[in-house]
């Protein structure tokens, strides 16, 4: 299974790997920089995604676009996806939910790794 990390910061999508493998998570990770890599990215490996690491600031199609359309596709909507995100405010909260209601997690930036691990942890397979 492999895990797929949607970031335009390049900086940020090292750090996110980099805390996985110092966590020993051996899941294969696919990169995207932004909405339409992502898109790209799913329609070829969307049956070995175990869990979508979503920022919600990027150009193009932001993340919050990006996890609306996923939604509306059956193949994708089973997916999960944790938004990793610098938007914290409660208002963003209840959008990203109201957007999909089976979020499986939100974790604001600046995380702690330990956070970031116990929010993919239970989707790793």
């Amino acid at each position: 299974m492999k895990i797929l990390v949607i970031d335009d910061s390049l900086l940020d999508r090292k750090l996110l790997i980099r805390i996985l493998m110092k966590a020993e998570i051996s899941q294969e990770i696919l990169q995207a920089e932004d909405g339409e890599q992502a898109m790209e990215v799913l329609a070829g490996n969307y049956r070995d995604i175990c869990v979508v690491l979503l920022d919600w600031q990027m150009p193009k199609v932001s993340g919050i676009e990006l996890m609306a359309g996923m939604v509306k596709i059956p193949e994708l909507a089973a997916l999960p996806i944790v938004m990793v995100t610098a938007s914290g405010s409660d208002e963003n909260k209840r959008l990203a939910h109201q957007v999909n209601p089976q979020l499986a997690g939100y974790v604001v930036k600046p995380y702690k790794p330990d956070e970031l691990i116990a929010a993919i942890k239970p989707y790793l397979k």
